[in-house]
């Protein structure tokens, strides 16, 4: 994964050179402020591109995600700004040098984050197939698995502790918040009933809210 994520930097920034390169200039050499005509979709798609590449590389909640989020502009009118292109390439050569220096998300995460994604899509599909048996198995075990991985990114070990000490651990150091927590031990409850082979105190609906939760937790913590 490193190594994809290594080599999808350097060619997004050949491309956005190439695209810097080759902005609509004025009579006196001033680059122009709109990108029309063929041009838009080469550029729209390398925006797209490299906006999906900050994110995964240094997570949703970064300095550089939000910061690329900020650079936002109207896509159903005609054209891409010029400053638009050039500010998220600015962005994209920062964080290809922070991610250089192993100053963004361990690759370890960004693993994790993919991994557990993959576990959730089936998860997600016997939910919406209403086989909630499948469904709450394999969300809850990305739930404990997540919760586990974010205690020992935040430098404490998690063995021997169950699902709720371990969520009030979290919150005595700081990690979550009192009301983030309260609502994962809500989820929580729905993993209970599916360890102990409970169906009947399961209902779809809280399946669906769980892996919903499970989202959200992995996108701003790990």
């Amino acid at each position: 994964m490193k190594k994809i994520i290594q080599a999808r930097f350097e060619e997004l920034v050949k491309r956005g050179e190439e695209l810097i390169r080759q902005l609509p200039r004025d009579d006196n050499g001033g680059i122009w402020w709109c990108i029309t005509g063929d041009d838009i979709p080469k550029n729209q798609a390398w925006l797209e591109s490299a906006s999906n590449l900050i994110r995964i590389a240094s997570g949703q909640d970064s300095h550089f995600n939000t910061e690329c989020e900020k650079i936002s502009y109207d896509k159903t009118k005609k054209g891409v700004p010029s400053d638009v292109v050039q500010k998220v390439f600015a962005l994209l050569l920062s964080a290809k040098e922070e991610w250089e220096h192993g100053l963004l998300r361990e690759i370890e995460y960004v693993i994790a984050a993919a991994t557990f994604d993959d576990f959730l899509d089936h998860a997600e599909f016997y939910h919406k197939g209403k086989r909630k048996i499948e469904a709450s198995v394999l969300a809850s075990a990305v739930l404990e698995d997540t919760l586990k991985k974010i205690a020992r990114k935040n430098s404490f070990d998690p063995t021997g502790l169950s699902l709720e000490p371990l969520i009030d651990e979290l919150v005595k150091r700081g990690v979550l918040k009192p009301v983030k927590a309260k609502r994962i031990k809500g989820f929580a409850g729905v993993r209970n009933h599916a360890l102990h082979a409970e169906w009947d105190q399961i209902d779809i609906r809280d399946v669906g809210e769980l892996i919903k939760g499970i989202k959200e937790i992995i996108e701003d913590y790990l």
